[in-house]
């Protein structure tokens, strides 16, 4: 009653005064008041927050209440800190509050077990976090009409002008504190959902090189991701961590040139004999792409084998404009003037004036709480680090994790290292004070940090270089089944041979269709009907830089959350997704792909399982993606038994089924489809669920009840085109890790092929429409009948699509589909018109046999 009548002297009242008041039954009692929920579950801390009630009062409630009574939800689902964070209340006072919020949750998460989630990881029934809370409150107040009097007093005009600035810049602060407190102190699958909740616009909070090629060329690189922000992968403003291997970049063409130039010009080489300065590349690439803060940055930067390592120069130019907290830059004797130089270049203000245009202002923002070390043993590394103008400049550092030189490359023993050690730390202290006592001298103030005092003790930690742990690459699930016999009108080598030639004559007919559509059009632009297909791949990710993928898959999504931290989605490290992505680009090579990495545990049969959960979320974020094909080369076997992850995967998959979206999965083990394998489970009808042919033809004897859609050519048939050349003459080469994953069955590769399949009969309809629509308009006699504008769409539908499989040739009793019967027919008409370029009578001809085919393929579309 006293909160919701502002009362706040009588609040301050029932506050304890004492520390050992607020333990013991007085403390009890006080706990359960602020934590008891009246009106629309709110407890007397929403209402305060809410209503804006006194600062310090506020101050008191937050400072007296429980974790347990700061993350009570109301009927919103929202704790006192979604209202606490209310754009319109964001003064200096409020301010202060939320960053009390902070220390609140700091020493929750620091307490002993740790909780698994405090308050601040609740989100409210909308699936809003509290940063999110805060995002969408500023939005609704800068999106709101101000109201304009008639008559408005300068004075007044300017006192608002002047709140509203101070609202701004206290949220930017709001925003930037809780960005940097949860990304400090949660994993990267917390840090993304906290930030930006289910991530549609794909924006990155790390970079880890992870598994890509250890020789670029720096074009490729560019050319895959983006040279800046405008395009290729997106970055937040600050990055969870930044990790490299040992990688070398190489540059060719104009840039070549252009360092060449520089340093015949300058007469100055970038780099000595034995350095190098690959990772300014990438730091220089980070920069463009808009990063000025990395919590973390790992390089390896080994000497051994004859490997160049980076020179100081090269690491100062890498990292002198971020602000970087936690440095592990495996580089031995690390020069503390190069450690100091980190961040001594951050641009504090960027805003053009006209006292000054250019108004670049650097801020040396040494922000540097953790080092890791490697040292030689040599003592007179120690002594400089220790040095009073070296590491104890560092205002915020607070642990220096070294360590000792192998025992094969040292010359001293194992206690006379430690004792240097042990007096180095000793040392490095004693001129931290010296610091401090300095500073304090000088601005006649306490320096402190938000960890504590700046200058304040270090902890040096010892530690021996372990062997880094490699990963152990177990292949996926892949289901197992038994070829028997050869099966009569199984020829899967004349498959493959018939898709590949189609392939290479659909790139340019459509290529030339879509060209000459849009110019028809002039000014009227170009509607869905050119837009590409996307197929989602849910898989172990794929591999951007394989060159059988160059320029056809997108940035993706990663659900393989481990250890606090995200594998991306552009690489794989067991290969299998850019197999399956180079399946369905081989017979359809016009696609776009875009990779969803999933997360898998290993067991003890050596094989891994899906985790339920990340499948749910895979398949949500390739529906929210609205991706026209969802291919997943796996079977996830559920159990009887019910559970909240097999209800939310249940869920979005019965979503997908209403949605009608095109779905591939792969056969199960045991070669029969039972209602427990997912994921088409119990949606049989709506699944392409897909076998394989091996290469002599042998297939399973699926029977009706097994629930095969289709037969498609397995592994081994790819594998022994490759072996022998034969994917020289086909559209797109296979890649080249076809060979190196380890497979159990082909069905995982016969489903990608499938989802290309699916892709290219959906283009094909397309370029059908295009292509009278254009002939039509420009020729003048009609060309063909016309195929609805929505029938590339409505083909995607599971049982249209179905029916267009089996019109592509006779289908045998193994649901085997002979589709040279009609595309080695196309495919000549095509090779034709490709040769008719100076005929026009004969070049409408050739189109007309298409469209027909594609016509027939609508024909699948019910009425």
């Amino acid at each position: 009653m006293a909160i919701r009548a502002s009362q706040h002297q009588l609040v301050d009242y029932m506050m304890p005064t004492r520390e050992d008041q607020r333990h013991g039954a007085y403390g009890e009692c006080l706990n359960l008041a602020l934590s008891m929920p009246v009106q629309d579950g709110n407890t007397c801390l929403h209402i305060a927050l809410k209503d804006d009630l006194n600062p310090e009062t506020t101050r008191l409630l937050i400072e007296n209440a429980s974790d347990e009574a700061l993350a009570v939800r109301n009927k919103l689902g929202k704790t006192p800190m979604h209202y606490a964070v209310s754009f319109k209340q964001c003064k200096d006072a409020r301010a202060e509050l939320i960053s009390l919020f902070i220390e609140r949750d700091s020493k929750a998460i620091q307490s002993k077990p740790r909780p698994q989630r405090t308050f601040l990881d609740f989100l409210d029934n909308a699936g809003s976090s509290i940063y999110l809370e805060h995002q969408t409150t500023r939005a609704a107040k800068k999106e709101k009409a101000p109201e304009r009097p008639t008559a408005t007093p300068r004075n007044s005009s300017t006192g608002s002008r002047i709140l509203m600035d101070n609202l701004r810049k206290n949220s930017d602060e709001i925003l930037l504190s809780l960005k940097l407190h949860y990304m400090r102190t949660r994993s990267a699958e917390m840090a993304i959902s906290f930030l930006y909740g289910t991530n549609m616009d794909d924006v990155q909070i790390s970079f880890d090189y992870d598994f890509l090629p250890p020789k670029i060329l720096w074009n490729d690189f560019v050319d895959r991701f983006g040279p800046d922000s405008g395009s290729g992968l997106k970055f937040d403003r600050v990055l969870q961590y930044v990790t490299f291997p040992y990688v070398e970049v190489r540059l060719k063409g104009r840039q070549a040139d252009i360092e060449l130039d520089f340093e015949l010009q300058s007469g100055i080489r970038k780099v000595g004999a034995l350095g190098r300065i690959d990772m300014k590349y990438f730091f220089d690439w980070l920069y463009k792409k808009g990063v000025r803060h990395i919590i973390r940055v790992s390089i390896e930067d080994s000497e051994g084998s004859g490997k160049k390592i980076h020179s100081d120069k090269a690491i100062q130019d890498s990292l002198e404009r971020f602000i970087v907290e936690h440095l592990d830059w495996k580089k031995t004797d690390l020069d503390p003037e190069t450690i100091l130089h980190i961040s001594s270049k951050v641009i504090e203000k960027e805003a053009p004036t006209a006292d000054n245009p250019k108004n670049i202002e650097f801020l040396s923002d040494r922000q540097l709480k953790q080092l890791y070390l490697r040292w030689s043993g040599s003592n007179a590394v120690l002594r400089a680090w220790g040095e009073p103008d070296g590491l104890p400049m560092l205002p915020h550092l607070q642990r220096i994790r070294l360590y000792r030189p192998p025992p094969d490359k040292t010359c001293d023993n194992l206690p006379w290292i430690n004792e240097k050690i042990d007096a180095f730390g000793v040392r490095l202290n004693a001129s931290r004070k010296t610091v401090r006592d300095r500073e304090h001298a000088t601005s006649g103030t306490q320096c402190a940090s938000d960890a504590g005092v700046a200058f304040g003790d270090v902890e040096v930690i010892p530690a021996d270089l372990d062997s880094d742990e490699q990963s152990k690459d177990t292949p996926r699930n892949m289901p197992h089944l038994t070829a028997l016999s050869p099966a009569q009108g199984v020829n899967s080598h004349r498959w493959l041979d018939s898709t590949a030639k189609f392939a290479g004559e659909m790139i340019p007919f459509w290529k030339n269709t879509t060209e000459a559509f849009v110019k028809s059009r002039q000014n009227l632009g170009a509607p869905e009907l050119v837009k590409d297909v996307v197929v989602a791949l849910i898989d172990d990710g794929v591999d951007m830089f394989d060159k059988s993928l160059t320029g056809h898959i997108l940035e993706g999504k990663s659900f393989d959350f481990h250890n606090g931290k995200v594998r991306p989605p552009f690489s794989s490290a067991r290969g299998h997704g850019t197999v399956m992505a180079s399946m369905i680009l081989r017979v359809c090579p016009m696609v776009k792909i875009y990779p969803i990495r999933l997360k898998t545990y290993d067991t003890t049969n050596g094989k891994n399982i899906i985790d339920t959960d990340y499948a749910a979320q895979a398949i949500q974020a390739a529906l929210s993606k609205k991706a026209t094909i969802i291919s997943m080369s796996w079977t996830l076997p559920m159990t009887e038994a019910k559970s909240d992850a097999k209800d939310r995967l249940n869920a979005v998959l019965q979503k997908a089924v209403n949605k009608k979206v095109l779905m591939f999965c792969s056969a199960p083990d045991q070669g029969k489809f039972t209602e427990l394998d997912y994921p088409s489970g119990p949606w049989r009808d709506h699944f392409f669920r897909i076998g394989a042919a091996r290469a002599d033809g042998g297939v399973f004897r699926w029977t009706p009840d097994d629930g095969i859609t289709y037969v498609l050519p397995g592994v081994d048939v790819i594998k022994e085109q490759v072996s022998v050349g034969v994917e020289a003459s086909t559209a797109r080469g296979v890649t080249e890790r076809v060979t190196d994953v380890k497979y159990e069955t082909g069905s995982s590769v016969a489903t990608a092929l499938a989802a290309g399949l699916a892709a290219m009969i959906i283009y094909c309809v397309k370029a059908s429409i295009l292509a009278v629509k254009t002939a039509n308009q420009n020729i003048g006699p009609i060309v063909g009948i016309a195929i609805s504008d929505r029938g590339a769409d409505l083909i995607a539908e599971p049982d249209a699509m179905k029916r267009a499989f089996a019109s592509l040739g006779t289908v045998t009793t193994n649901n085997f589909i002979q589709v040279w019967d009609e595309l080695d027919k196309v495919s000549e008409k095509l090779e034709a018109l490709r040769a008719q370029s100076s005929d026009p009578e004969a070049k409408l001809k050739c189109i007309e046999h298409f469209v027909e085919f594609g016509r027939k393929l609508a024909n699948s579309i019910k009425k």
